[in-house]
Order: structure tokens, then sequence, then C-alpha cells
């Protein structure tokens, strides 16, 4: 019961901690918040969150990690998911997969908004500086492949190319995580996101030669 209640505490002072972390994330961004404000907002001295915490980034990491893996790697098993399917299946399928992968990825936004709001707006100068550049990649990935399929199927497209691919997958994605930075609620973000989609659906179904 001891190193019960022992380790109770010290799970109370990290969460403490990270609690005046992501205030101090969020009031100044990543770059230009310290440990020293950290520790006064926290009522620590620096030695005890150095105790705890390598750096800001370690901390940084402690309050985005979960949210951040979970929907990058729903993400990424959806792709292979899709690629997997018959051609046939991805041509016909496709918009309904998406849709309904979107959706869930919206759910994981939602449910860890928090990382995501650091992410999106404090993350300059962390390890997820370059978090959204990680996400756009696997989108252009799966774009090449998608328009390599077509071809192998009969389906006469014109080169992509891939400062374009970048774009537009770059495009998508600021366009969804723009519902985080501006606050949206859910519902409101979920209709936003929906007509992102279709405007996207349509765009490239154009440059596929698919309508």
């Amino acid at each position: 019961q001891e190193v019960d209640k022992s380790q109770e505490q010290l799970d109370e002072v990290n969460k403490k901690i990270l609690e005046c972390a992501r205030e101090e994330f969020l009031e100044k961004g990543y770059k230009d918040a310290s440990m020293r404000s950290i520790a006064k907002k926290a009522g620590y001295t620096t030695g005890i969150l150095y105790g705890r915490f390598a750096d800001k980034d370690q901390m940084f990491r402690a309050l985005v990690d979960d949210g951040a893996e979970q929907f990058y790697n729903y993400f990424y098993d959806a792709q292979e998911n899709f690629a997997g399917r018959e051609p046939e299946q991805q041509v016909k399928g496709l918009h309904g997969f998406v849709d309904e992968k979107v959706g869930r990825m919206i759910d994981i936004i939602y449910d860890n908004f928090s990382a995501f709001k650091l992410i999106v707006c404090c993350s300059g100068g962390s390890s997820y500086e370059h978090y959204l550049d990680r996400v756009i990649a696997l989108e252009m990935k799966h774009t090449d492949r998608y328009i390599q399929m077509l071809r192998q199927q009969g389906y006469e497209i014109e080169p992509i190319r891939n400062d374009l691919n970048h774009m537009l997958a770059s495009a998508l994605f600021k366009g969804i995580f723009e519902a985080v930075a501006h606050d949206l609620p859910k519902e409101e973000a979920a209709d936003y996101i929906r007509k992102i989609e279709i405007f996207f659906h349509a765009g490239w179904d154009k440059l596929f030669g698919l309508i």
C-alpha cells in the first residue's frame, strides 16, 4: 500500500507538471516555452522537472504521442488495407472508403483534441514540427500507387507531377487540420471536412479521367 501511495503521488506530480506544460506551450508555443516557467506554474523546482523529463521536448511528446501515433497508425493501416483490395473494388469504392476512414480520423482528432491543438499550432522547434509532413508523405505515396493501379487497368492518365501531388496532399490535410486551429466543434468540423472531401473527390476524378 505504501508503494501504491508513493506511485500515486508521483503520478499526481507528473500530471500537474504536464498540465502546466500544456498551458505554457499553448500560450507561448514550443520554441518560447521554458522549463523554468513551467516549473513556476506547477509550483516545483526545475530540478524536480528535470528529474522526470529530460527536456521540454520530452514533455511535449508526453502530451501528444498517444493521439498523434494513433492517428498516423490508423491512416497507415487504412491505406494498406485499401491497397490490398482488387482494382475494380478500389475504383468503385474509393469515395465511400475515404469518407468512412476520414470519419474515424475525425473521431481520433477530437478524442485527442488538445494533442492536435499543440501539434497544429505550437509544435515549431519540437520533434513534432514535421508531423504533418509525415502524414502528407504517406498520402502522396498512396496517390502514386493508386495512379499506377489505374494505368495498369488501362486508364489513360496524364502525368501527375510530384510537386502537384505534394501541393494537393498538403492542401487536403492542412484544410482538415484548420478545424483544429480554429477550435471548431466536432459536428461543425465534420461538416466542413465533408465538403473538403467532396471538392477533392471531384478534382481527383477529373485529373484521373474518371469523369
